[in-house]
């Protein structure tokens, strides 16, 4: 349990320091609806993680394959609504799809530097 919460940290970390350097640097280039949809993408991501980590929990204890398959589900309907509610509020959608990706490049980036550890 310390390893998941010490992982959700870094990884945390990782993608909030990855997504502000994203978000100044697309400043420079676009207007700032992309700058938030970027923030918005790691925000969906982090959460989407956050809810992966919280599965595993409870897989480990309850072993069942219908909650597997209800977690994705939710997982997934979360991720639609997000982007589709974060769109119509104006956020761009490129943005909130980048933002999403400097969350999974984190993931990436953790896996490499401490996955063994």
């Amino acid at each position: 349990m310390e390893n998941k919460v010490r992982m959700l940290k870094k990884v945390g970390l990782l993608s909030i320091g990855i997504t502000v350097v994203v978000m100044l640097l697309s400043l420079l280039f676009w207007d700032k609806s992309v700058a938030i949809g970027i923030g918005l993408g790691c925000m969906i991501g982090l959460i989407g993680f956050n809810m992966i980590v919280q599965w595993g929990f409870r897989v480990q204890e309850t072993g069942s394959m219908r909650s597997a398959f209800f977690s994705y589900m939710l997982r997934y309907f979360f991720y639609g609504c997000m982007f589709v509610l974060s769109y119509y509020m104006g956020a761009n959608l490129l943005g909130i799809l980048a933002g999403f990706i400097c969350h999974k490049v984190s993931v990436y980036i953790y896996s490499i530097r401490d996955g063994g550890r």
